[in-house]
């Protein structure tokens, strides 16, 4: 009768299953616990996070980019821990400074956080250069382009209307066009660029000044200018192309 009530005794393999999750359970539960333990700061953080509209750590940790371990130790207020990049994230996503955050974390001001700062305002100061330059250069830029533009608005404008014309009546003699350039001459003239000699003119050959169209053209030779060239006070922007002879022209 009693062998027929025998309670069955569990297997080993059993007994190291439910051994396992006891563990598993017993270890999630620790790391809730410490999870859920606050640290020193956190209060300020969370009054910050409210401020800013943010509703957890987590939102924080990603807006800063910081690893779990490095917003604990944040957390903690070991920020001596953390370096000057990771620094600034937190200050940037708290939407403090880093002296605002050092200061609100009650950290002494040592000679290294000194230089910290020291560090961080000269990097926030290349930046705002930075972008006055480039803005600036975005500014001059524009001028120019509108100043260039007012300058040569005549020819611009009367350009394609004149092109059409050209097509229309292929024999319009070239002197009545002439007047449309008067524009790029004044665009020149108020850039200080000075033209080299004028077109078919007999002037002596001067490499410093001119190109010629054959390898044998001695310094000093009369040449005529083919097409003329420019300079800005001393430089040479480009140099007059010069020939022997003018090019035959047919008159009609």
């Amino acid at each position: 009768m009693l062998d027929s009530l025998s309670v069955p005794v569990p297997s080993f393999s059993s007994l190291l299953i439910v051994g396992g999750l006891f563990l598993v359970l017993v270890y999630i539960n620790s790391r809730s616990k410490i999870a859920q333990t606050p640290f020193e700061y956190d209060q300020l953080l969370v009054s910050r996070l409210n401020q800013l509209g943010m509703t957890s750590f987590v939102s924080l940790q990603q807006k800063s980019g910081l690893t779990g371990s490095r917003l604990r130790q944040v957390r903690g207020g070991k920020l001596a821990s953390l370096t000057l990049q990771e620094l600034t994230q937190i200050a940037t996503a708290l939407g403090w400074t880093i002296e605002e955050l050092l200061f609100n974390f009650g950290v002494e001001n040592t000679a290294s956080f000194k230089k910290l700062i020291e560090i961080e305002n000269l990097r926030r100061e290349c930046l705002r250069l930075r972008e006055e330059l480039q803005q600036q250069s975005v500014d001059l830029t524009t001028e120019f382009r509108h100043s260039t533009f007012q300058q040569l608005q005549t020819l611009l404008t009367n350009y394609p209307s004149v092109r059409q014309l050209v097509q229309v009546k292929p024999d319009l003699p070239a002197k009545n066009l002439t007047s449309l350039f008067t524009s790029l001459d004044n665009l020149l003239e108020s850039w200080g660029y000075q033209p080299i000699g004028q077109a078919w003119e007999q002037v002596p050959y001067n490499p410093q000044l001119h190109q010629p169209d054959a390898g044998d053209i001695e310094p000093g030779e009369l040449v005529y200018i083919r097409f003329i060239g420019y300079r800005e006070g001393e430089q040479i922007l480009c140099p007059a192309k010069v020939s022997r002879t003018l090019p035959k022209v047919t008159s009609s």
